[in-house]
């Protein structure tokens, strides 16, 4: 399905009846990643999953940062008549839900290998970002930065920098709805020590680790995933 929200053509999925739950994919990923946990939980919830723009057939027009995405999740909301939604966001996802929960009303928020927390640079992260900006300067070309982004093309590579250099803390103390963060133990690229320092900021919140699962553990350990995920959609507390 298609709908324009801020001149830009949203693509989404709409499926179920129930409790309305929104699923935010991760950074070059789309709707689709959610497809097999959403058609575990359909015959409860009505859920919607959504390419965010930039990603899947979404439009993207400028580089937005990550309030400018959960403005546009409010607007997909209010279009469709969305009253007090769960809202599930996986990494980049996460980040969304998690300033989309610190804006605006919802029932329950699920956080899955989701950063939010800026790192204090150490000296040698330091020390490579002075060389990249030095490279930048000089209009020499750098293998240097991470692989989402030197996969990124056009507005995205914006978006991406504006998203790992906002600390999301503020936003995190204003969130007070029941909570659930999943995280991979083997997750390199978002560890468990961050969704611990989420957890600990976030006052009504769990924090589940999986074991054998890495940046993906709603895929790598599926049964075990879906176990946790709706014993806490149909719980009534933590």
């Amino acid at each position: 399905m298609k709908i324009e929200i801020k001149d830009l053509v949203i693509n989404y999925t709409e499926k179920g009846c129930g409790q309305p739950i929104i699923f935010l994919h991760g950074w070059g990923m789309n709707l689709h990643t959610f497809d097999k946990v959403s058609s575990f939980i359909d015959e409860d919830f009505k859920v919607y999953q959504i390419d965010l723009p930039g990603f899947g057939e979404s439009d993207i027009k400028s580089g937005l940062d990550v309030d400018d995405y959960a403005t546009i999740i409010n607007e997909f909301c209010l279009k469709l008549s969305i009253i007090n939604p769960i809202i599930v966001g996986h990494s980049f996802g996460g980040r969304v839900a998690i300033s989309y929960a610190s804006k605006y009303i919802i029932k329950k928020l699920i956080l899955i290998s989701s950063p939010g927390i800026k790192d204090k640079f150490n000296l040698i992260k330091w020390l490579k970002i002075k060389v990249y900006k030095l490279l930048k300067k000089l209009s020499l070309k750098t293998n240097m930065g991470s692989i989402d982004y030197k996969n990124s093309m056009g507005f995205l590579k914006e978006v991406l920098v504006k998203a790992v250099n906002k600390d999301l803390k503020d936003e995190i103390l204003k969130i007070n709805v029941p909570t659930l963060l999943i995280y991979g133990k083997k997750d390199k690229t978002v560890r468990v020590k961050m969704g611990k320092k989420i957890s600990n900021l976030i006052k009504n919140s769990s924090l589940i680790t999986v074991d054998d699962a890495k940046h993906f553990p709603y895929i790598e350990r599926f049964r075990y995933f879906l176990i946790v995920f709706k014993s806490f959609l149909f719980s009534d507390n933590l």
